[in-house]
């Protein structure tokens, strides 16, 4: 009896072992594969941060319609009097 329980007990450590490699090979595979995912991040943030480069013009701009906006409202009333109702 004691030579079939040993017998049992190495076909389940023979079967955990086999399990466990199997486990431990794509746990590699999925770690190996995270360079090339960090890369392909790593070029969409290069690509977004010259994106928000024109953020410092769109400031610009802003300025320069908030001043124009503000003539256009001063001439308001003058543009009313020059040009004539249709």
């Amino acid at each position: 009896m004691a030579d079939a329980a040993l017998w049992i007990m190495v076909i389940v450590l023979a079967a955990v072992i086999f399990v466990l490699m199997q486990l431990l090979k794509r746990v590699l595979k999925a770690a190996t594969s995270i360079p090339a995912k960090i890369d392909a991040i790593a070029g969409v943030a290069a690509a977004a941060s010259k994106d928000l480069d024109a953020v410092a013009v769109l400031l610009t701009t802003q300025g320069y319609i908030k001043s124009i906006r503000a003539s256009v409202l001063d001439y308001g009333g003058s543009l009313d009097a020059a040009l004539p109702d249709y």
